[in-house]
C-alpha cells in the first residue's frame, strides 16, 4: 500500500465527529470509489510500529512542529502478515512525502527482536538507512496504533481521503501480531480523524463536499497520541 507519486503532497488533517463522518461518507461515496484495500462497507484494520531514538527526537519533533522531520514505522493491514512494510514518513510543512519497502514477517522479527541484519539482504536504501537508524541511531520500537479506516480516492490530483475510527495504542514493547489486546484508545472514539491528501491542488468537486471552515484542522499526529495516552 504506497502512495503513487514520491513526491511531497498537501496533507490537512482534522477532528470530526461520527455524525460529520457518516455524513461526508454518504457524500463521497457518490462521486468517488474506495481504494482498492478495502473490505466490507469499505474499512479496513491498519497496525503500525512506531520507531524513535532513545531520547524521542521524533515525538518532541512533532510535538514542536518543526518543519522537516521525518517517523520510521512499519505497518500491516487486518492483522494479516502476508503484507507488511516499512516506511519513511517526512515532513515538510504541510506536505508529506510517503517511502515504503515491502518486508516479510521474518524481516519484521528481526528487526523487533534482533538487529535487523536481514535488511542488509534486501536491495534497498531505505532498508539500509533503517538498519543504520537501529544500530547507530539507536531507533526502537515506541508504541503500536491501531484503527479502522475508511479511504477513498481520485485519480484527480492523486487525492486520497481518509476516515479513522477506533484509534488505540500501546506502550513499549507491543508487537502489533501478538499483542492487540493491550491496545486502549489514545484518541476518545467519538472522534474521527479526516486526513485529506493530494498533489497539486484539491478539486473544487471534492472540496466542497468537506466540512466548511468550521473544522479546525490539527496536526493529528497518532504517533503522539499513542505515546501520550498508552
Amino acid at each position: 500500500m504506497e502512495d503513487r507519486s514520491n513526491d511531497y503532497r498537501h496533507e490537512q488533517k482534522y477532528f470530526i465527529t461520527h455524525t460529520q463522518a457518516t455524513e461526508l461518507t454518504d457524500r463521497l461515496s457518490k462521486i468517488l470509489p474506495f481504494d482498492r484495500y478495502s473490505m466490507a462497507g469499505g474499512k479496513y484494520l491498519i497496525s503500525s510500529v512506531y520507531f524513535d531514538t532513545p531520547e524521542d527526537r521524533a515525538l518532541f519533533g512533532t510535538e514542536a512542529g518543526l518543519l522537516k522531520r521525518k517517523k520510521y514505522r512499519i505497518r500491516a493491514y487486518n492483522h494479516d502478515d502476508s503484507f507488511i512494510s516499512l516506511e519513511r514518513k517526512s515532513k515538510r510543512g504541510n506536505l508529506g512525502k510517503k517511502e515504503s519497502v515491502r518486508i516479510d514477517r521474518q524481516i519484521y522479527d528481526d528487526i523487533m527482536y534482533k538487529r535487523g541484519d536481514m535488511l542488509l539482504k534486501l536491495d534497498n536504501d531505505l532498508a539500509h538507512e533503517f538498519y543504520h537508524m537501529i544500530n547507530v541511531e539507536g531507533y526502537k520500537p515506541k508504541t503500536v496504533v491501531e484503527y479502522t479506516r475508511r479511504a477513498f480516492v481520485s485519480d484527480i490530483s492523486n487525492v486520497r481521503i481518509t476516515l479513522d475510527m477506533n484509534i488505540k495504542g500501546s506502550g513499549a514493547g507491543c508487537d502489533m501480531f501478538l499483542d492487540c489486546g493491550s491496545l486502549v484508545y489514545t484518541v476518545p472514539p467519538c472522534w474521527v480523524v479526516l486526513e485529506v491528501k493530494y498533489d497539486r491542488f484539491l478539486p473544487d468537486h471534492i472540496r466542497n463536499l468537506l466540512p466548511d471552515a468550521s473544522v479546525m484542522q490539527s496536526s493529528c499526529s497518532k504517533y503522539v497520541f499513542g505515546r501520550t495516552f498508552t
